[in-house]
C-alpha cells in the first residue's frame, strides 16, 4: 500500500512538471512531493505524450488530411499537452547564449519573458524539423517513433543535474540538485524498457547513443556558458533530443 501511494505521488509530480494533463487527483494527502524521486516515471510520461501525439496524427490521416497538415496539428497538440515547457527552455537558452557575454548576463536574459531573434530562430528550426520528420515517417512507425522520442528526450534530463551544479540559487530545477545514482538508474531503466518494446535492437542502440551524445553536448554547453544547469537547459535538451531522434528514425525508417 505504501509503495502504491508513492507511485501515485511520483506520477502526479512528474506529470505536473512535464505535462498539462489533469492528473492532480493522483496526489495522496500526507505524502511528500519529491521531484527527484519522480524521475523514474519521466520516460513513461514522455512515451504517453508521444503515443497521444501519434494517435492524433493517425486519426487525421484516416480522414484524408494531408500528412504535412496532420503533422502540424499533431505537433501543436503535443505542445498543448506539454504546455510548451521544453520549447520555452529552448528559446530562452538560444537568446541567453546568443546575446550574453557572461554567465550572469546570459542568465539574466533567460529570465526575460520576451523572446529575441535567436529564440525565434531556434523555435522555428525545431518545429520545422519535428513537423517534416513526422510527415516523412512511414505510417507503421509513427506510434513507436513518437513513443521512443518522448521516452529518450525525458530520460536524459536527470543526467544533467546529476553531473552539474545549479546555475542559480533558486528555481524549480534546484530541487534536482540531490539526485541519487539509484534515482537516475531508475529513470534509465524505465526508458530502456520502453525502448526495447518500441524498436529493434539495432535502432535502440543507435537512438540511445544519439540521445546520450545530445545530453553530453548540452552538459558541456551549460557548463561553458552558464556554469551549471537550469530548468531552461533541461527543456532545451528535451527539444533538441526530440529533433535528433526523429531525424534518425526517419533516416532508418526510409533506408
Amino acid at each position: 500500500m505504501k509503495l502504491w501511494r508513492t507511485i501515485r505521488e511520483d506520477i502526479a509530480c512528474g506529470a505536473g512538471l512535464l505535462t498539462r494533463l489533469p492528473l492532480g487527483w493522483l496526489r495522496v494527502t500526507g505524502e511528500e512531493w519529491s521531484l527527484s524521486r519522480s524521475v523514474w516515471c519521466w520516460p513513461l510520461i514522455g512515451a504517453f505524450t508521444g503515443v497521444l501525439t501519434g494517435l492524433v496524427f493517425l486519426g487525421l490521416c484516416a480522414v484524408h488530411v494531408p500528412v504535412t497538415v496532420a503533422a502540424v496539428w499533431s505537433i501543436a497538440i503535443q505542445i498543448l499537452l506539454t504546455g510548451g515547457l521544453h520549447e520555452d527552455g529552448l528559446a530562452d537558452i538560444a537568446d541567453g547564449c546568443g546575446g550574453g557575454y557572461t554567465a550572469e548576463r546570459r542568465l539574466e536574459i533567460m529570465r526575460d519573458s520576451r523572446i529575441g531573434s535567436y529564440g525565434a530562430l531556434a523555435l522555428g528550426v525545431c518545429l520545422l524539423i519535428r513537423v517534416t520528420a513526422l510527415a516523412a515517417l512511414p505510417i507503421i512507425l509513427v506510434i513507436p517513433a513518437l513513443a521512443l522520442t518522448g521516452t529518450l528526450s525525458r530520460a536524459v534530463l536527470p543526467l544533467l543535474p546529476f553531473t552539474l551544479r545549479p546555475a542559480r540559487d533558486n528555481g524549480l530545477a534546484r530541487q534536482l540538485e540531490r539526485l541519487t545514482r539509484n534515482q537516475v538508474l531508475g529513470c534509465l531503466f524505465s526508458a530502456f524498457c520502453v525502448t526495447v518494446l518500441c524498436v529493434s535492437s539495432r535502432i535502440a542502440v543507435l537512438t540511445c547513443l544519439l540521445s546520450l551524445c545530445v545530453a553530453a553536448v548540452s552538459r558541456a554547453t551549460a557548463k561553458r556558458f552558464l556554469n551549471g544547469y537550469t530548468g531552461d537547459v533541461l527543456g532545451a535538451t528535451a527539444s533538441i533530443t526530440e529533433c535528433v531522434m526523429l531525424t534518425a528514425l526517419v533516416a532508418t525508417g526510409n533506408s
